[in-house]
């Protein structure tokens, strides 16, 4: 990874430590259905690992319907729109949010991915690329659901986090995503994290519902990386365009995020088999390429 003086590798060489990661771990966080908190927790996970001294990065990948910077109350001076248009580069509308994250917005009504004309998304993906190795983690907000662009995004990262909940439709709309990322894309790993949920009891036996199903009819692996619990607090945040994590890091839902973080820095990826970023945007533009000549 690049060194830059000011980064916080530089500050984490100097404390005395190393830096963790020779390659940026891209990650992409997805739901089978909305409303499931998807954007609060890969935000907040971001925020705690930024406070664990890792370089964060969060892309949000509904080009068509901005979430994050809304989420934060950030102010874009511009989008992937004007990234894709030519007239602003990805440093010009990188916004920095809360805890020391940066963020890349959105737009509303940009066309979706495997929409977009070729040099459009070689320009895009380049000039992601071009920023995103300078951080230890490429968080992805994915959108909800199956769509096309949903299965670009996961397949194409290096690890793939599922928000669920105990709601049946939840976990119904999860299964439904992994079976098509594990039929269709080849995807075999796959972390999840319980939200909004009232106990660790709760989150337990709604991955143990979950974990059921997928054994019996899928052959992937499923990784149980934590729960957050239902907090008053987090709908407070909400209203108030705040990150938990940020503004009340001693709250319930705040602490489990930061166990959850712990436990994403804490594991060994295998890196060799998916790659890092360089691999991911690799993937992704052979992945849009190959759906624009099948579309033919």
């Amino acid at each position: 990874m690049e060194y830059i003086p000011g980064s916080r590798m530089e500050k984490h060489i100097i404390s005395g430590g190393k830096p963790s990661r020779s390659v940026t771990r891209v990650m992409s966080v997805t739901s089978g259905k909305g409303g499931v908190g998807k954007t609060h927790t890969v935000t907040n996970l971001g925020i705690s690992l930024a406070s664990l001294g890792y370089s964060v990065l969060v892309l949000d990948a509904d080009l068509g319907l901005a979430n994050v910077d809304v989420l934060l109350n950030l102010k874009p001076k511009g989008t992937l729109h004007d990234v894709l248009k030519g007239s602003m580069g990805l440093d010009d509308i990188l916004l920095e949010g809360p805890g020391g994250i940066s963020i890349i917005p959105a737009a509303s009504g940009v066309e979706e991915l495997h929409e977009l004309r070729s040099a459009e998304k070689l320009l895009l993906l380049e000039e992601i690329e071009r920023v995103a190795h300078r951080y230890d983690y490429l968080l992805i907000d994915t959108p909800a659901g199956i769509g096309t662009d949903v299965m670009y995004f996961n397949s194409a990262a290096a690890e793939v986090v599922c928000v669920i909940n105990g709601e049946p439709t939840s976990l119904t709309d999860t299964y439904a995503l992994i079976k098509v990322l594990s039929t269709t894309y080849g995807e075999k790993n796959f972390s999840v994290v319980v939200n909004n949920v009232a106990d660790e009891t709760e989150a337990a036996a709604a991955f143990k519902k979950l974990t059921r199903t997928v054994e019996r009819f899928l052959k992937v692996n499923v990784r149980y990386l934590g729960w957050v619990p239902a907090d008053g607090t987090v709908r407070e945040c909400v209203m108030q365009q705040q990150a938990i994590s940020a503004e009340f890091p001693s709250s319930k839902a705040a602490l489990s995020l930061a166990a959850i973080a712990r436990k994403v820095a804490d594991q060994k990826p295998e890196v060799t088999v998916k790659g890092g970023m360089q691999f991911f945007f690799r993937q992704l533009l052979e992945m849009t390429s190959y759906g624009e000549e099948a579309s033919y």
